[in-house]
């Protein structure tokens, strides 16, 4: 079976209410097999459904010794600017 034949039984599974192995048993499948294939084309789906791009919230800093600024991304993590030169940088870096 080609790639292409996994890919229907896997967009097949998806729109069913059966467990994999149900579906793999009602289908003459090889379990193994199925579940190879829907990780490989899953990753592959999943991969391509990520942006490009995730919004940043550029806030000014609080009243800290040497901080120009703190990036917040939306995972909660930050990015404390205390040089200049990077402060500079990043407006070229938006325009990617």
């Amino acid at each position: 079976m080609n790639q292409q034949q996994w890919q229907s039984h896997v967009r097949a599974y998806e729109k069913s209410s059966q467990s994999k192995r149900a579906y793999t048993r009602k289908h003459s499948l090889n379990y193994s097999q199925f579940l190879y294939w829907y990780r490989k084309l899953s990753e592959q789906t999943s991969v391509s459904d990520t942006p490009d791009f995730v919004p940043v919230d550029i806030k000014p800093s609080v009243a800290s010794a040497g901080n120009l600024g703190i990036l917040e991304f939306p995972n909660g993590i930050k990015l404390v600017i205390n040089s200049p030169v990077l402060l500079a940088q990043i407006p070229g870096l938006m325009d990617l």
